[in-house]
């Protein structure tokens, strides 16, 4: 009897205890949080798992030699590198192309994107293909950004294309000093007809002549043109004159030119006058190691001293400057610092978004590129969507033993507007 006592006893404690165990771990009859007491479900971010295929347009079939291993070997790594940090499982592809040097393939590739439902792409290096693709983008919800295009005729407030490099509004006035700097009080205009070239003449022709520079002649010649004699003759006329009336080193050549200046300055030697005149570029016609492969006694000789806007000095720059240098055997320049840049504002404002909507992603482009200090500098970017102002570099090309390098040869300095020739560099000092 005793024995069953105390097992009913022990039943009915159990039965207590369990009791207060089962009210203790049921749900609540609202779910715990207020609700119907249904299936909790948890949200899981958009991109989570996913792979994001973005576009990059290569301006030019040579162009790809340097742009594939920056993309593919440095760019894409660094980002991806970043998204396993997030544990999200996310990862980031560029689907490269090529424009071939022409504005209407630019568009074409740009239409591919779009029936891929790839919406956002790094493209428009030229501002004539920028120009002939802004359209497709602004109708198609199509978000474009630029490491290089530096037209003024694209500083469009409000439209799809942004742009992480300085316009030629600020260019323009630094190839200005340059050449005045330098003792040019005369030149002779030579470049290529397209919205970049017009662009930068419209500012350079102003901002030379207000310094008292006189434009003995303007040569525009079509952007497709891959021989130059017959503008060559033309120049040669014009150069006999000129020396005869202001001294060699008094009379340039400026050439607003993409990569067919290297075939410009292969037949420049034919015409003496010309070929013994200092040549000037822009950024079109800057670190060219096709220039350096092809034409390496002629651009040594004629030195084509070419603005470049200026990286802000950062150990990040260095440390890419090595990375790339490492790749391909070639300085690591502004424009490659932007691409890089440009990814990592897409990265964070996809990734903060969890979108690839180019219409959620273009409205928080400019503080995520506000908040950025990259590897060119501060990406701030003004009212139209483009990189605020820059100092530019003056490159050029010298033999460094039997090979030709580019260099730095001097400074524009953005607030002062004042250039300063490395003499040790270029190994005189410009005649004023």
């Amino acid at each position: 009897m005793k024995g069953n006592t105390l097992a009913i006893v022990l039943l009915v404690v159990g039965l207590v205890v369990g009791a207060g165990a089962g009210y203790f771990l049921a749900p609540s009859g609202d779910g715990g949080d207020g609700g119907d007491g249904g299936t909790v479900t948890v949200e899981v971010a958009p991109l989570e798992g996913k792979n994001i295929q973005l576009g990059y347009i290569s301006s030019t079939t040579v162009g790809l030699e340097t742009a594939v291993p920056l993309v593919d070997e440095i760019c894409t790594p660094d980002y991806n590198a970043y998204l396993a940090k997030l544990g999200m499982d996310t990862t980031m592809e560029y689907l490269i192309d090529d424009a071939t040097s022409q504005a209407a393939v630019h568009l074409e590739k740009v239409q591919g994107y779009k029936s891929m439902d790839i919406n956002v792409f790094i493209g428009g290096g030229w501002s004539s293909q920028a120009q002939a693709a802004l359209s497709y983008c602004n109708d198609n919800d199509m978000l474009m950004w630029s490491s290089s295009s530096t037209s003024p005729l694209l500083a469009i407030a409000d439209d799809n294309l942004l742009r992480m490099c300085p316009t030629d509004l600020i260019q323009a006035p630094a190839i200005a000093e340059m050449l005045w700097s330098h003792g040019i009080k005369a030149i002779i205009l030579i470049y290529r007809g397209d919205a970049w070239a017009d662009g930068i003449y419209n500012y350079l022709e102003p901002a030379y002549t207000a310094k008292g520079g006189v434009i003995l002649e303007k040569i525009r010649y079509a952007g497709e043109a891959t021989e130059f004699s017959n503008y060559l003759q033309t120049a040669e006329g014009i150069a006999v004159t000129a020396v005869a009336e202001y001294g060699a080193e008094h009379v340039g050549v400026e050439i607003i030119s993409f990569a067919e200046f290297v075939v410009m300055m292969t037949q420049a030697q034919d015409y003496p006058t010309l070929y013994n005149c200092v040549w000037f570029g822009s950024d079109g016609t800057t670190l060219s190691q096709q220039a350096a492969d092809d034409a390496p006694t002629q651009v040594s000789h004629l030195r084509v001293y070419s603005t470049y806007a200026a990286p802000a000095e950062s150990a990040k720059f260095n440390d890419l400057y090595d990375r790339y240098y490492a790749l391909v055997s070639q300085p690591f320049g502004y424009y490659s610092a932007c691409t890089y840049d440009i990814g990592w504002v897409l990265t964070e404002s996809i990734m903060n978004s969890q979108s690839l909507d180019a219409t959620v992603l273009i409205p928080i482009q400019a503080d995520t590129a506000f908040n950025n200090f990259g590897a060119s500098g501060w990406n701030r970017l003004d009212d139209a969507g483009d990189r605020f102002g820059s100092n530019y570099q003056i490159w050029s090309y010298k033999y460094d033993g039997d090979v030709v390098i580019s260099y730095v040869a001097g400074l524009f300095d953005g607030i002062t507007g004042q250039v300063t020739w490395y003499t040790d560099a270029i190994g005189y000092v410009p005649v004023m």
